[in-house]
């Protein structure tokens, strides 16, 4: 590995001036099932600091239109793609580097992941089958999708733009863990009585805004409130055991793939 970056150095400080095109602004299509495990994605990640960092940066957006952690694509639609556009690189100025199969696997896990280093193993299947997925497990009361669904929890028309692929899974199997604290239900009394229960969209020093249970936008003061309780566990539920992972792994990609 370290032998493969001492005779590549030169060639990647080049490159790193010029128009490389390794990912571009296509949203990825998974052609294929994969997993991507804990163990792959860690290796990944070291491959990626001694091979990719130099050009790609910590976050993989220091290239002008490429954004690996958002999983923006120009040419790459399959891991194979992946393995091909790193073993041959290209005419822009990427150059090939010369990895072990194992390797090769390691490094599209952690591409994969959104250079996630969370330790979530997960599998990618097929969006198509994921949207069904979605449409019959009853995601559509609670989210929204491009103005269509529920508004009682948050909104999904970007969630794999603004998400990483880890990230959703432990949304999808261990939510209370994985819920981020501004969708985290509160409960709230006001001064007058009247008891609110709801998910915030937004919260400064002086007010809280949310969306009720009966999906009523409510602007309040903090002043006006007696009381304020923010939830430990969330909303959503567990689809662990409730869904089948082949239909986990579909639901996956099908909502990796809502780019906004």
């Amino acid at each position: 590995m370290q032998r493969s970056f001492g005779l590549l150095a030169s060639l990647i400080l080049r490159s790193c001036g010029a128009a490389v095109v390794f990912f571009g602004m296509t949203a990825p299509a998974f052609a294929q099932e994969h997993e991507y495990s804990s163990d792959q994605i860690q290796a990944g990640y070291r491959l990626y600091v001694g091979q990719c960092q130099l050009c790609h940066g910590t976050n993989g957006d220091t290239i002008a239109g490429i954004n690996l952690a958002r999983q923006q694509f120009k040419t790459v639609r399959s891991d194979d793609d992946i393995r091909r556009m790193i073993t041959t690189g290209n005419p822009a100025g990427m150059p090939p580097f010369i990895l072990k199969p194992e390797e090769l696997d390691d490094l599209v896990a952690f591409v994969r992941s959104g250079l996630d280093q969370s330790g979530v193993t997960f599998r990618l299947g097929d969006a198509g089958r994921g949207k069904a997925v979605y449409e019959k497990s009853g995601c559509v009361q609670c989210h929204r999708i491009a103005g269509e669904g529920g508004r009682t929890a948050p909104d999904l028309t970007d969630i794999g733009f603004i998400r990483r692929p880890g990230q959703i899974m432990a949304s999808l199997t261990n939510p209370n863990k994985a819920t981020q604290p501004i969708n985290r239900p509160v409960t709230i009394t006001t001064r007058d009585g009247l008891t609110i229960r709801g998910r915030r969209y937004d919260e400064d020093t002086f007010s809280v805004r949310l969306i009720d249970s009966r999906e009523q936008m409510l602007s309040l003061q903090k002043s006006d409130i007696a009381r304020y309780d923010v939830g430990t566990t969330s909303d959503m539920p567990s689809y662990q055991g409730k869904l089948t992972e082949g239909e986990i792994s579909d639901l996956l990609a099908y909502l990796i793939s809502l780019k906004g």
